[in-house]
C-alpha cells in the first residue's frame, strides 16, 4: 500500500513505520522504556494508514507530528534519567555527609521524636545512635533549657517563612545527666507541596568556649589576688543598687601606711596581708547584704543596704584588721583610712560618688591614720571646685594667664622701697583676679610646682635686672618642695646668668617647715646659696620657740614673721596681752643678731607704725599698695 504525500511525493507506510523504528532505536539508551512504550501508538498508526479512504496529507501530517512527539518525549525521558542519577549521587553524597560530620546533626519528625542521627551528635550527647533514635527531642534538653527551646521549636514550625531558621546557645544533656553547652542550629525540611515535615538541627558542642567566656567574665570581674569584687563590678553593684528606690551606703578605705610592709618585709608578705584583709572585712560584714571589693592596691569598698550603723561598722572594721596576721613568723596588720557616704539617694551617679568618697579619703589622710569621715555635700562642691581649678594650671600657664607680679617690701622708717617680691597672679577667665596665694594653693595640688616656680625666678631676674642697677632687690619665697629640691642651686644660678642678674641683688626666702626635714637638703641648699652671695631670708618664722635657735646657726639676712602670728598681733596691738608681749619681746632678738625682719599683711598706718616703734624694719601689706607691674612698684 502507498499514499500521496505533500507535494505529489509517494509514501510507503510500511517503510515509514521502518524508518520511525529506527529512528526510535537510534536514540539514546536511556530513552529505551519510553520507545517500547510508543511502538503500540505506532503500529496503529500503520493500520489507520492503511484504512480506506485515506487522506495522505493528513496521515503525513499526522506522523511528523508524531515523530516531533516522540523525540521530544525521549529527550524528556534522557534528561530524567540523568537528574535521577544526579539525585541518586548526591543523596549518597548527603548520607556520607550526614554520617561523617564534625558536627552533631539530629533530625525530628514534627512531633519531636529523633529519627535520624549522626556520630557526632552521638558523642557529644554520650549516647549511643541506635539509643536516641526515637528518644523525645525534650528529654535531651536541659529541664532549666527546655520550655525555652521547645517554644522555640513549635514557632519555627508553626512559621510559615521560607528563611526562618533558629539560633541557639543552651545546655542539653549527656546520658550521665551533665549538661553540654552547645550552639543549636535549627532548619525546616518541607515536603513536595512545602508543608513544613521535619526539622534538622545542627549541634555543636562549645563547652570550651563557654568554660572560656566564664573564666574571662569572672576575671573582668574580679580581683585575682583577693578574689573580691574589682572596681568595674563595683560600680555596676552601686549602679544597679542607686537605680532603685532604696537608699544604700559606701564605705571606701584605704589602707594606712601599707608601704611599710611592702617595703620592709617585701611584697609577699603584703599580698597574704591584702588576703587577709578581704577575708577579715567579709568576716566582718557577716550575714549584712554587702557587696566587698578591691580596687587595686590597698584600696577597698563595701557597698550596704539600709540597716547597719556606719560608724559603729568602721569602727568594727578597724578593730578586727588591728589582730595581727602572721606570715613568714612575721606578725602583721592594718588600719584603714574609711569615707563614708551614707544614705545616698536613689539616682545618684556612681562615679561620681566614688570621686566624693575619694576626695574625702585624700582629706583624711592629710590628718592622719585610722580615721573615718562622712561625705558632706556643700564641703565636696567647695573641694571639687578646688581641684578643677588645680586641673587647669597647666593649660591657664600655658596661655599666659598666670603672670609675674612684685609687691614692694618697704623699709618703715623711710617708706623706701627695699625690695619687690616676686609673686604669681591669675587672669582667670571666670574667676577673675586670683592672688598668689590662690596660685599656690592650685599649684600646690599639680605636679608643676617646681616648673612654674623655675619660671617664676627666671622671668622675676630677667624684669629686675632690665629695671637696671638702681632697681630694688629682688625677693622671692621658695615653696618647701623647692626648698628641698636637690637641684634648687643649679638652677638658681642658671636663672640668674641667664637674666644677667648679680647674686648680691637676690634673696631667697627659706620656709621654717623645709629646716625640719629629714637629713637637712634645706640647710645644705641654704648655705651653698648664702655661699654665692644670695641674701636668705626665713620666712614663718616664730610659730615655735626653737626658732632662735636658726638665728646665730643659719647665714641669714632677715627674718620674716609668721603670717598668722603677725596679722593677730596687728589686730591686737594695743590690748596688752601676753601674746602681743612676746611678739613685742621677739623683735629685739632679731634685730640684735644683725638680722632684718620683714612684717607682713600690714593694712593701715596704725599697724605700720607700731611695728616701726617695736623695732621692725621692714613692713609689706596692702596699705603699701596692691601687687602689680615692677615699674607701677618702683615708683612706689
Amino acid at each position: 500500500m502507498t499514499c500521496q504525500a505533500i507535494g505529489g511525493t509517494a509514501v510507503d507506510p510500511a517503510e515509514l513505520a521502518g524508518q520511525w523504528a529506527g529512528a526510535l532505536s537510534r536514540l539514546p539508551a536511556t530513552g529505551d522504556s519510553v520507545g517500547r512504550e510508543l511502538t503500540g501508538p505506532v503500529d496503529r498508526l500503520v493500520q489507520a494508514l492503511g484504512a480506506d479512504p485515506f487522506d495522505a496529507d493528513a496521515a503525513t501530517e499526522v506522523g511528523v507530528r508524531l515523530v516531533e512527539t516522540v523525540t521530544a518525549a525521549l529527550a524528556g525521558g534522557a534528561r530524567l534519567a540523568a537528574v535521577e542519577r544526579t539525585l541518586a549521587t548526591s543523596e549518597a553524597r548527603s548520607g556520607a555527609l550526614f554520617r561523617s560530620a564534625a558536627v552533631g546533626l539530629l533530625v525530628s519528625a514534627r512531633e519531636g521524636v529523633v529519627t535520624e542521627v549522626n556520630a557526632a551528635a552521638s558523642r557529644i550527647l554520650g549516647r549511643r545512635e541506635d539509643e536516641l533514635v526515637g528518644v523525645p527531642l525534650a528529654e535531651l534538653v536541659h529541664p532549666r533549657e527546655r520550655d525555652a527551646v521547645l517554644a522555640c521549636y513549635t514557632e519555627l514550625l508553626d512559621n510559615g517563612e521560607e528563611s526562618r531558621r533558629l539560633r541557639e546557645r543552651t545546655r542539653l544533656l549527656r546520658a550521665d545527666g551533665d549538661p553540654v553547652w552547645v550552639h543549636l542550629a535549627v532548619s525546616v525540611l518541607r515536603d513536595t507541596a512545602g508543608r513544613p515535615d521535619s526539622l534538622v538541627t545542627l549541634v555543636q558542642d562549645v563547652s570550651h568556649v563557654h568554660l572560656l567566656e566564664q573564666q574571662l567574665s569572672y576575671q573582668g570581674t574580679h580581683d585575682p589576688l583577693t578574689g573580691l569584687a574589682n572596681r568595674h563590678a563595683f560600680i555596676g553593684k552601686l549602679e544597679e543598687s542607686l537605680g532603685g528606690t532604696t537608699p544604700a551606703s559606701v564605705l571606701h578605705l584605704n589602707l594606712d601606711a601599707f608601704s611599710v610592709i611592702n617595703h620592709g618585709l617585701g611584697w609577699k608578705v603584703g599580698d597574704e596581708l591584702l588576703r587577709a584583709v578581704a577575708a577579715k572585712l567579709t568576716e566582718v560584714l557577716g550575714d549584712d547584704p554587702a557587696c566587698v571589693a578591691r580596687f587595686g592596691a590597698d584600696e577597698f569598698a563595701v557597698l550596704l543596704r539600709p540597716g547597719p550603723d556606719v560608724a559603729a561598722l568602721a569602727q568594727r572594721i578597724n578593730a578586727a584588721l588591728a589582730e595581727p596576721t602572721y606570715v613568714d613568723s612575721h606578725g602583721v596588720a592594718a588600719s584603714a583610712t574609711i569615707a563614708v557616704a551614707r544614705d545616698i539617694a536613689p539616682g545618684t551617679d556612681p562615679v561620681e560618688l566614688l570621686c566624693a568618697t575619694a576626695i574625702v579619703l585624700r582629706t583624711l589622710k592629710s590628718r592622719g591614720r585610722g580615721q573615718w569621715g562622712l561625705v558632706d555635700p556643700a564641703v565636696d562642691r567647695t573641694r571639687r571646685a578646688q581641684l578643677r581649678l588645680a586641673a587647669s594650671v597647666p593649660g591657664a600657664w600655658e596661655g599666659g594667664q598666670i603672670q609675674v607680679c612684685h609687691r614692694p617690701i618697704v623699709a618703715l622708717a623711710d617708706r623706701r622701697v627695699a625690695s619687690v617680691q616676686a609673686s604669681l597672679r591669675w587672669l582667670h577667665p571666670e574667676l577673675g583676679l586670683l592672688d598668689h596665694r590662690a596660685c599656690l594653693r592650685a599649684i600646690a595640688e599639680t605636679g608643676f610646682g617646681l616648673r612654674i616656680g623655675r619660671w617664676l625666678l627666671g622671668e622675676a631676674a630677667r624684669q629686675v635686672a632690665a629695671a637696671g642697677p638702681d632697681a630694688p632687690r629682688l625677693y622671692l619665697e621658695l615653696t618647701k618642695e623647692e626648698a628641698v629640691d636637690p637641684d634648687l642651686v643649679a638652677w638658681v644660678r642658671t636663672a640668674l646668668a641667664d637674666a644677667g642678674l648679680a647674686p648680691g641683688r637676690l634673696d631667697l626666702g627659706f620656709p621654717v617647715l623645709a629646716l625640719h626635714a629629714p637629713d637637712n637638703p634645706a640647710e645644705d641648699n641654704l648655705e651653698v646659696l648664702a655661699e654665692l652671695g644670695i641674701g636668705i631670708v626665713l620666712y614663718g618664722y616664730g610659730a615655735a620657740s626653737r626658732d632662735l635657735t636658726y638665728l646665730d646657726s643659719l647665714p641669714l639676712r632677715a627674718v620674716r614673721l609668721v603670717s598668722s602670728v603677725a596679722s593677730w598681733v596687728s589686730a591686737n596691738s594695743e590690748s596688752g596681752l601676753p601674746a602681743v608681749m612676746a611678739a613685742r619681746g621677739l623683735v629685739p632678738l632679731v634685730r640684735a643678731s644683725g638680722l632684718s625682719m620683714i612684717v607682713g599683711s600690714l593694712r593701715t598706718a596704725q599697724e605700720v607704725a607700731w611695728w616701726a616703734e617695736v623695732g621692725v624694719d621692714l613692713g609689706e601689706g596692702a596699705v603699701f599698695g596692691e601687687p602689680g607691674g615692677l615699674a607701677e612698684v618702683i615708683r612706689l
